[in-house]
């Protein structure tokens, strides 16, 4: 089975968003940077808070209760077993939940290292 590739299969799904993330500045160690969606350095470098982002609608903070299945729902990266999260500064898109399918293949991308 074929690993999947920013260019033919995570590009696209941010596509219709890049330019308006153009504007977006990120905190790194050496200070802010702009995260460019189409941009698979820039995917790479940021892939964590990319994740964060568009996994911050998987919880319902008002009701108590997730929205999605557990093995869709992101780790806590250096937490327990059974963390994840709950919540996104900035969920992405702002306009809402990208569709599941979506959110599970950018994380089978990352899981599968990342290819450009």
């Amino acid at each position: 089975m074929k690993k999947l590739s920013f260019k033919d299969d995570i590009k696209c799904l941010f596509s219709k968003y890049a330019a308006e993330m153009d504007k977006v500045k990120l905190a790194t160690e050496s200070g802010t940077q702009t995260l460019h969606l189409g941009n698979y350095e820039s995917v790479k470098f940021f892939y964590y808070q990319i994740q964060v982002a568009i996994h911050g609608y998987d919880y319902d903070r008002a009701n108590g209760k997730w929205l999605v299945k557990s093995e869709e729902r992101l780790p806590v990266r250096g937490g327990k077993h059974d963390e994840f999260i709950k919540a996104a500064p900035h969920p992405m898109p702002p306009s809402g939940k990208l569709p599941q399918e979506a959110i599970n293949i950018y994380d089978q991308w990352v899981r599968e290292g990342m290819l450009p």
